[in-house]
Protein backbone atom coordinates (compact mmCIF):
# COMPACT_ATOMS: atom_id res chain seq x y z
CA UNK A 1 0.00 0.00 0.00
CA UNK A 2 1.60 3.46 -1.18
CA UNK A 3 1.20 6.63 0.42
CA UNK A 4 1.03 10.13 -1.05
CA UNK A 5 3.69 12.61 1.00
CA UNK A 6 4.95 16.01 0.04
CA UNK A 7 7.83 15.76 2.91
CA UNK A 8 9.23 14.28 5.62
CA UNK A 9 10.67 16.91 8.15
CA UNK A 10 13.16 16.32 10.96
CA UNK A 11 13.71 17.03 13.90
CA UNK A 12 10.64 19.46 14.37
CA UNK A 13 10.05 20.40 17.83
CA UNK A 14 6.45 23.21 17.36
CA UNK A 15 4.36 20.85 15.95
CA UNK A 16 3.35 18.63 18.92
CA UNK A 17 5.17 17.96 22.46
CA UNK A 18 8.85 17.51 22.16
CA UNK A 19 11.29 16.12 19.29
CA UNK A 20 9.22 14.91 16.86
CA UNK A 21 9.01 13.48 13.05
CA UNK A 22 7.06 15.61 10.72
CA UNK A 23 5.11 13.77 7.81
CA UNK A 24 3.31 16.20 5.60
CA UNK A 25 0.64 14.22 3.43
CA UNK A 26 0.05 15.26 -0.53
CA UNK A 27 -3.64 16.30 -1.11
CA UNK A 28 -6.52 18.44 -0.07
CA UNK A 29 -9.30 19.01 -1.76
CA UNK A 30 -10.97 21.56 1.13
CA UNK A 31 -9.41 24.67 -0.43
CA UNK A 32 -9.35 26.55 2.70
CA UNK A 33 -8.79 30.50 1.44
CA UNK A 34 -5.86 32.11 2.49
CA UNK A 35 -3.92 28.29 3.00
CA UNK A 36 -0.06 28.16 3.68
CA UNK A 37 0.05 25.21 2.03
CA UNK A 38 -1.66 25.57 -1.43
CA UNK A 39 1.34 23.46 -3.31
CA UNK A 40 -0.09 20.27 -1.19
CA UNK A 41 -3.67 20.53 -2.91
CA UNK A 42 -3.00 18.62 -6.13
CA UNK A 43 -3.14 14.80 -5.18
CA UNK A 44 -0.67 14.84 -8.27
CA UNK A 45 2.45 16.07 -5.94
CA UNK A 46 4.83 14.95 -4.25
CA UNK A 47 6.38 10.91 -4.06
CA UNK A 48 4.34 7.77 -4.01
CA UNK A 49 6.05 5.63 -1.13
CA UNK A 50 5.25 2.10 0.63
CA UNK A 51 3.66 2.79 4.35
CA UNK A 52 5.48 -0.08 5.22
CA UNK A 53 8.78 1.52 4.17
CA UNK A 54 7.66 4.90 5.61
CA UNK A 55 7.44 3.16 9.10
CA UNK A 56 10.76 0.94 8.96
CA UNK A 57 12.42 4.35 8.76
CA UNK A 58 10.72 5.76 11.02
CA UNK A 59 11.62 2.94 13.35
CA UNK A 60 15.13 3.00 12.78
CA UNK A 61 15.36 6.26 14.44
CA UNK A 62 12.50 6.10 16.60
CA UNK A 63 14.99 5.79 19.93
CA UNK A 64 15.76 9.85 18.93
CA UNK A 65 12.07 11.11 19.13
CA UNK A 66 8.96 11.38 21.26
CA UNK A 67 6.12 11.40 18.44
CA UNK A 68 5.42 11.66 14.71
CA UNK A 69 2.98 14.59 13.60
CA UNK A 70 1.19 14.53 10.37
CA UNK A 71 -0.01 17.35 8.37
CA UNK A 72 -0.77 18.08 4.49
CA UNK A 73 -2.84 18.40 2.86
CA UNK A 74 -5.27 16.19 4.09
CA UNK A 75 -4.24 13.15 6.39
CA UNK A 76 -7.39 11.74 6.29
CA UNK A 77 -8.15 12.05 2.51
CA UNK A 78 -5.84 8.43 2.58
CA UNK A 79 -7.68 7.19 4.92
CA UNK A 80 -6.54 3.57 4.34
CA UNK A 81 -2.66 4.52 4.19
CA UNK A 82 -2.82 6.91 7.51
CA UNK A 83 -4.34 4.00 9.84
CA UNK A 84 -2.46 1.31 8.17
CA UNK A 85 0.92 3.78 9.41
CA UNK A 86 -0.79 4.78 12.76
CA UNK A 87 -1.46 0.95 13.87
CA UNK A 88 1.83 0.29 13.02
CA UNK A 89 3.25 3.02 15.18
CA UNK A 90 1.01 2.68 17.82
CA UNK A 91 1.87 -1.42 18.24
CA UNK A 92 5.40 -1.58 17.53
CA UNK A 93 6.96 1.72 19.07
CA UNK A 94 6.51 4.28 21.83
CA UNK A 95 5.60 7.23 19.38
CA UNK A 96 3.06 9.92 20.15
CA UNK A 97 0.95 10.61 17.37
CA UNK A 98 -0.18 14.41 16.91
CA UNK A 99 -2.42 14.79 13.84
CA UNK A 100 -3.94 18.07 12.19
CA UNK A 101 -7.33 17.74 10.11
CA UNK A 102 -9.03 20.10 7.99
CA UNK A 103 -12.54 17.90 8.68
CA UNK A 104 -14.11 18.86 12.01
CA UNK A 105 -14.26 16.32 14.72
CA UNK A 106 -17.66 15.24 14.16
CA UNK A 107 -17.39 14.77 10.57
CA UNK A 108 -14.47 12.17 11.24
CA UNK A 109 -17.13 10.57 13.48
CA UNK A 110 -19.48 10.38 10.84
CA UNK A 111 -17.53 9.52 8.03
CA UNK A 112 -15.04 7.07 9.24
CA UNK A 113 -17.91 4.28 11.22
CA UNK A 114 -14.43 2.16 12.30
CA UNK A 115 -13.34 4.98 14.42
CA UNK A 116 -9.56 3.34 14.17
CA UNK A 117 -8.33 6.77 14.41
CA UNK A 118 -9.37 7.41 17.79
CA UNK A 119 -7.71 4.32 18.88
CA UNK A 120 -4.43 5.72 17.73
CA UNK A 121 -4.18 9.45 17.88
CA UNK A 122 -3.19 10.82 21.00
CA UNK A 123 -3.29 14.58 19.88
CA UNK A 124 -5.46 16.03 16.67
CA UNK A 125 -6.30 19.32 15.85
CA UNK A 126 -9.72 19.56 13.60
CA UNK A 127 -11.38 22.44 11.66
CA UNK A 128 -11.18 24.08 8.89
CA UNK A 129 -8.87 27.00 8.20
CA UNK A 130 -10.78 30.69 8.36
CA UNK A 131 -8.07 33.38 7.21
CA UNK A 132 -10.82 36.13 8.73
CA UNK A 133 -9.68 34.17 12.73
CA UNK A 134 -6.43 33.44 12.47
CA UNK A 135 -4.70 32.54 15.83
CA UNK A 136 -1.23 33.78 16.64
CA UNK A 137 -0.49 30.17 19.43
CA UNK A 138 1.42 28.32 16.66
CA UNK A 139 -0.94 25.96 18.03
CA UNK A 140 -3.87 25.96 16.05
CA UNK A 141 -4.18 27.80 12.03
CA UNK A 142 -7.49 29.89 13.41
CA UNK A 143 -9.36 30.17 16.60
CA UNK A 144 -12.44 28.01 15.27
CA UNK A 145 -9.74 24.82 15.72
CA UNK A 146 -10.43 22.75 18.68
CA UNK A 147 -7.43 20.51 20.15
CA UNK A 148 -8.18 17.33 21.57
CA UNK A 149 -6.20 14.83 23.59
CA UNK A 150 -7.99 11.83 22.88
CA UNK A 151 -7.60 9.59 26.27
CA UNK A 152 -8.57 5.53 25.77
CA UNK A 153 -10.36 6.64 22.45
CA UNK A 154 -12.51 9.46 24.01
CA UNK A 155 -11.82 13.01 22.62
CA UNK A 156 -10.89 15.78 25.25
CA UNK A 157 -11.45 19.19 24.41
CA UNK A 158 -8.23 21.17 25.86
CA UNK A 159 -9.68 24.52 26.84
CA UNK A 160 -6.40 25.74 27.18
CA UNK A 161 -3.28 25.13 25.20
CA UNK A 162 0.39 25.84 25.37
CA UNK A 163 1.67 28.96 23.06
CA UNK A 164 4.77 28.14 20.45
CA UNK A 165 6.54 31.04 19.63
CA UNK A 166 9.17 28.01 17.48
CA UNK A 167 9.85 27.46 13.88
CA UNK A 168 11.49 23.99 12.97
CA UNK A 169 14.49 24.60 10.14
CA UNK A 170 16.36 22.03 8.18
CA UNK A 171 18.33 22.46 5.46
CA UNK A 172 17.52 19.28 2.18
CA UNK A 173 20.87 17.85 0.62
CA UNK A 174 19.94 19.92 -2.08
CA UNK A 175 20.43 23.00 -0.39
CA UNK A 176 16.49 23.70 0.08
CA UNK A 177 15.26 25.23 3.43
CA UNK A 178 12.18 23.60 4.98
CA UNK A 179 10.19 25.20 7.42
CA UNK A 180 7.59 24.07 9.79
CA UNK A 181 5.38 25.85 12.29
CA UNK A 182 2.01 27.72 12.37
CA UNK A 183 3.03 31.53 11.14
CA UNK A 184 1.39 34.42 12.91
CA UNK A 185 -0.48 36.34 10.72
CA UNK A 186 1.41 38.26 7.98
CA UNK A 187 5.03 36.56 9.53
CA UNK A 188 5.18 34.64 5.86
CA UNK A 189 4.78 37.58 3.98
CA UNK A 190 7.53 39.70 6.16
CA UNK A 191 9.81 36.44 5.63
CA UNK A 192 9.54 37.10 2.16
CA UNK A 193 9.91 40.78 2.09
CA UNK A 194 13.29 39.95 4.29
CA UNK A 195 14.17 37.35 1.84
CA UNK A 196 14.19 39.86 -0.82
CA UNK A 197 15.81 42.48 0.66
CA UNK A 198 19.43 40.54 0.80
CA UNK A 199 18.61 38.86 -2.75
CA UNK A 200 17.67 35.23 -1.92
CA UNK A 201 15.40 33.90 -4.39
CA UNK A 202 12.10 32.38 -2.63
CA UNK A 203 9.65 29.05 -4.04
CA UNK A 204 7.22 27.94 -2.18
CA UNK A 205 7.01 23.81 -2.91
Amino acid sequence: MNWQLNKIQYPVYNLGEGKRIGIWVQGCNLGCKGCVNKTLWSKKGGKSISVVDVFNWVASIQNDYDGITISGGEPFQQYKQLIAFLHLIKTKTSLTIHCFSGYYLIELQKQFHDKLFLKYIDTLVDGRYIEGQHENTNIKGSTNQSVYRIIDEIPVKENKTRASKKWSLNVSSENEIYMSGIPKKNELKILCNELVKVKIQKTFR
